[in-house]
């Protein structure tokens, strides 16, 4: 039987899913592991509470939080594997490379870009030509959460909107220390100043029903929630949409020191995970289940199984063998903005697919 306790800042779950097996044996390996409150990290959830992370021998002690206090713990090695957002991705590619990048979790489209439909964007629909939303985006209100993926969306679609685009006429914002960005543009007029400001997920979708913004960028279940009250918010903008070629996905991480000394445990463990992939893939509905079982109620999955393209061992194979997985790691290095990124510290350096690719030759 699962045990679950709270603890104050993160939560921690304490979940010795391994710590009996069905014959009676105690395990030996222990994983700490960090998982989202998301859907996203479901994989891990489904692992737990279908058992699988029990079938290799491996007991887990689960601790939920927010994509940066994860980050920051498996830097630290105070947990030993964690799910990981693209907001804090940079931390793969950091001189000391105190962790490595070893799965790909999703093919996400779950980061939209939500209009008002009494604000500046009124009228726009995903359809739109990109000058109607370039023209509506000129001095609009837009909120999202600047230390998770929402940044690295945002950053796409301007990317992608200014593309053709004179410096005169690129839209431009200031960031959370100040910076305009895109970085380099030989003019910032203040007439294509986006006016962005930060606000959590949770928070956000409060903040757009009580008309504060003209647009957010948010992600589920805010984003579905929005999205679903139609006569008021409409979304103008996604992955899928406007940019499929620059997709980013969410990753699971390990802390290198940890894994010098525990790589059998970690092969143990990347099998469960996969298991746990194969059974989203198969059983979103599910899937979304496992999540809420796994946070005593804490969070409420339903409704994200359409948010991305969930990833089982045969497709995780295909895009090894076929480059797609390094693109998309070379998309995630692109996107991140830190000063703390080191430029020797390439795609190939911050990575190690050794370990998921021989689980998913196992399982597929």
């Amino acid at each position: 039987m699962k045990k679950i306790k709270l603890l104050t800042g993160l939560v921690a779950l304490s979940a010795l899913v391994g710590s009996l097996t069905s014959c009676g044996e105690t395990a030996t390996d222990t994983v700490r592991l960090g998982l989202h409150l998301n859907f996203g990290a479901g994989a891990g959830y489904s692992a737990i509470n279908q058992g699988f992370f029990e079938e290799e021998g491996v007991t887990i002690d689960a601790q939920t939080g927010e994509g940066p206090a994860l980050a920051a713990a498996l830097v630290a090695g105070q947990i030993d594997v964690s799910f990981m957002g693209n907001g804090v991705a940079w931390n793969y590619f950091t001189d000391k490379q105190e962790i490595k990048l070893v799965a790909l979790d999703n093919l996400t489209n779950d980061d939209k870009l939500i209009a008002s439909n009494t604000g500046k964007g009124k009228g726009l629909t995903a359809e739109s030509p990109k000058e109607d939303l370039v023209e509506a985006l000129k001095g609009a209100t837009v909120a999202f959460d600047q230390n998770a993926t929402p940044l690295t969306f945002w950053t796409n679609l301007l990317n992608t909107l200014n593309a053709d685009l004179a410096d005169s006429e690129k839209l431009w914002w200031t960031d959370l220390e100040g910076n305009n960005l895109p970085e380099g543009l030989s003019t910032y007029e203040e007439a294509n100043k986006v006016n962005v400001s930060q606000a959590s997920n949770a928070n956000v979708g409060v903040a757009m029903q009580n008309g504060e913004y003209d647009f957010c960028v948010a992600f589920a279940p805010v984003s579905t929630t929005l999205i679903e009250d139609s006569a008021n918010f409409t979304m103008v903008a996604s992955t899928l949409t406007h940019f499929p070629e620059t997709y980013t996905p969410s990753t699971w991480a390990v802390n290198a020191s940890w894994l010098e000394t525990h790589e059998e445990t970690f092969k143990k463990f990347m099998r469960g995970l996969v298991k746990g992939m194969n059974f989203r893939r198969d059983n979103p509905e599910e899937s979304e289940k496992d999540v809420e079982v796994v946070t005593a109620g804490t969070y409420t999955a339903t409704g994200a199984v359409d948010i991305a393209q969930w990833l089982g061992a045969k497709e995780q194979l295909e895009i090894l063998n076929d480059g797609r997985a390094m693109q998309y790691v070379e998309n995630i290095r692109a996107s991140q903005t830190s000063a703390e990124m080191s430029d020797s510290v390439t795609a190939e350096k911050a990575t190690d697919f050794s370990y998921l690719k021989e689980a998913c030759e196992a399982l597929a």
